[in-house]
């Protein structure tokens, strides 16, 4: 049985950066992938590095807002 698609927005909207959606909807390892980005990221920002993995996350993110429904309901 698939996961609310209304809650896997509402996490993909405010802790998205984090992949808790994607962990929400059953997908544990992007979601850590993408937490480990973003926390890799952060740690590195000051060097150019940093930067990079960010915007990797944040395409990561937008691309996910097409993703989210499917993820949710298992298709």
């Amino acid at each position: 049985m698939g996961k609310s698609v209304a809650l896997a927005y509402v996490l993909w909207f405010f802790l998205g950066y984090l992949g808790i959606h994607r962990m929400y909807c059953g997908r544990i390892g992007s979601g850590v992938a993408m937490l480990a980005l973003t926390v890799f990221g952060g740690i590195f920002f000051p060097i150019w590095i940093g930067h990079l993995l960010l915007f990797v996350v944040g395409i990561w993110w937008l691309l996910d807002l097409f993703l989210t429904a499917g993820l949710a309901t298992g298709r």
